[in-house]
């Protein structure tokens, strides 16, 4: 009597798809979320009738959402490191994206929107805009820094997403 073939074959079986899945979903988040802060920051400036009061909300939104970003490059880092000491070792692609993400994003949340706001607030109680105080140079400098290293952490955000889907 022969017997039935039960064997399976037409997906082999893969212990790590859920967490592939899940640092795809991560990416995902990241990089939507990268783009809806630009999206966001962009409306803010433009719609606001004071430039200087446009500023300062969209480095709030900068400031907020700086802190889900590190958390969620944070995860994606190290559930792409246990992936590589498991022998996954094309999660080696995600490490540098990820870690330029999290030093541009903590070097404009935690450094330079902290400046800015300084020299505002003493701007302010000369009782002139920041554009007009002593320090309006340098305030133009940061300014123009931050806004650079926001668009090294939206392209780092979009190569990572392109890393993880493109195998």
């Amino acid at each position: 009597m022969q017997q039935p073939n039960l064997i399976n074959t037409a997906e082999p079986a893969n212990p790590h798809r859920s967490a592939r899945r899940f640092i795809s979903c991560l990416c995902l988040l990241l990089s939507g979320g990268l783009a809806a802060q630009l999206l966001s920051i962009i409306v803010v400036r433009a719609a606001s009738s004071d430039i200087q009061a446009g500023g300062m909300l969209a480095d709030i939104i900068t400031q907020y959402l700086a802190n889900y970003f590190l958390g969620i490059a944070f995860v994606v880092l190290s559930v792409s490191n246990l992936l590589i000491k498991r022998g996954l070792v094309e999660y080696k692609r995600l490490r540098m994206p990820t870690i330029t993400l999290a030093a541009s994003t903590a070097i404009v949340a935690f450094m330079l929107i902290p400046r800015m706001d300084y020299l505002r607030e003493t701007a302010l109680l000369d009782g002139l805009p920041v554009l007009y105080a002593p320090s309006a140079a340098y305030f133009i400098t940061l300014s123009a820094l931050s806004i650079s290293l926001l668009l090294i952490q939206l392209a780092s955000g979009g190569v990572l997403l392109w890393r993880q889907l493109n195998h």
